[in-house]
């Protein structure tokens, strides 16, 4: 399957653009959407007066889960209990299902709702943007700055040994406005040049050897 990254990245900002969040990391209550109930297990059970183990219908506590019963708006419930970063990601990605229109959850579907919630989660244009601003984006700088799991983190980095900063979206401008009072705040500009010529230097020698030694 040949897969539309620009249009899914496209969805991602929009999506930000419609939290009209100005700072990160973001957190599981800030993730809203219109037409979808976003609700923990714990709270969903308390308001209904279910069970989890009835809500689940018996099968283990998913990170979140997404149903959708017609004429009803979907539904996303997430697990409170687990950690900050399991729970955006896991509700950026049951939320990418619907921004995507997926309707059916194939391998392919997963592939693109994980690549959703990567873009809204960490946006490629704001890491740039810092990039250039002096700051070595690396695993720990990751974790500290979006909150993101170690895991997320390393496959968020070895995107960009791969494909350094190569790829644009029509809506960078847009994200980058809507973020640019915290990335001034938080990371202002360490050098008087607009980016790194080495940093950037050396992030495409490593996507070149990472290609060598894949493609070798």
């Amino acid at each position: 399957m040949q897969y539309d990254w620009s249009s899914i990245t496209s969805l991602a900002y929009l999506t930000l653009i419609e939290f009209d969040l100005r700072e990160f990391p973001i957190t599981a209550n800030k993730i809203k959407c219109d037409g979808v109930k976003i609700s923990s297990y714990q709270n969903y059970a308390k308001k209904t007066r279910l069970a989890i183990e009835e809500i689940t219908l018996g099968n283990e506590l998913e990170d979140a889960f997404l149903f959708i019963i017609p004429p009803n708006p979907p539904i996303i419930l997430y697990d409170r209990e687990k950690p900050i970063t399991r729970q955006k990601h896991s509700l950026l990605h049951e939320l990418g299902h619907i921004k995507l229109r997926h309707q059916k959850h194939g391998n392919d579907e997963e592939i693109e709702a994980n690549f959703f919630a990567a873009q809204a989660n960490a946006p490629n244009v704001l890491i740039k943007n810092i990039a250039q601003r002096g700051y070595t984006i690396d695993v720990p700088f990751l974790m500290e700055c979006f909150c993101l799991s170690e895991e997320s983190a390393k496959k968020k980095r070895e995107y960009f040994n791969r494909w350094s900063f190569e790829h644009s979206n029509e809506y960078d401008d847009v994200v980058l406005t809507q973020f640019s009072e915290y990335i001034n705040t938080k990371y202002p500009y360490k050098t008087q040049h607009f980016y790194d010529d080495g940093y950037f230097d050396e992030l495409e020698r490593k996507r070149e050897n990472w290609w060598n030694n894949t493609h070798g």
